[in-house]
């Protein structure tokens, strides 16, 4: 499965499959990480090195620290990019987030009520598209502030759907 890795300024592709990590450099090297548990560490094998990561969870992505450096990193697995890409929102704007929809379709369902409070990743809307169901979540945490379609409505690509407030605003 292909991923878009983004470590400050710099993004990554990476293609995680049975024989490894593929970068975009076309170079496959074996890669494992696990996991300590009931804590924050990470111990990561990639090719021949390792590293002892602890990585903590953050609205927007993680923040990964290792042999006294940190790392604020963001990952997307392909269809996110796609869904990101196409509706040309950012999850990493400071502002009022508008959920938009990916692509012409059907509102099956809202998962949210105005006023609520959402985490990254938290399901907002369910869209059918193209004879698929497809959950839209959301980016970062925030407060539902408006939404914008019924179940059962019909919507044009780049519609807005959800409106979010970024938290503590």
């Amino acid at each position: 499965m292909k991923y878009f890795v983004t470590i400050g300024e710099e993004r990554v592709e990476v293609d995680l499959g049975s024989g490894g990590a593929t970068f975009g450099t076309g170079e496959t090297v074996p890669v494992e990480l696990a996991a300590v548990p009931g804590t924050a560490l990470r111990h990561l094998l990639l090719g021949d090195d390792g590293w002892r990561l602890t990585v903590v969870r953050e609205k927007d992505g993680w923040t990964i620290s290792t042999g006294g450096r940190r790392f604020r990193v963001r990952v997307e697995d392909e269809r996110t990019h796609a869904i990101r890409e196409m509706s040309g929102v950012d999850g990493l704007d400071a502002g009022p987030q508008e959920l938009r929809a990916p692509m012409p379709g059907l509102v099956v369902r809202v998962l949210v009520e105005a006023g609520q409070e959402v985490e990254p990743g938290d399901g907002l809307v369910v869209m059918e598209a193209m004879k698929m169901e497809n959950e839209l979540r959301a980016d970062a945490a925030g407060r539902v502030a408006e939404i914008r379609v019924e179940e059962g409505a019909t919507v044009a690509q780049g519609q807005v759907l959800v409106t979010l407030e970024a938290e503590g605003a």
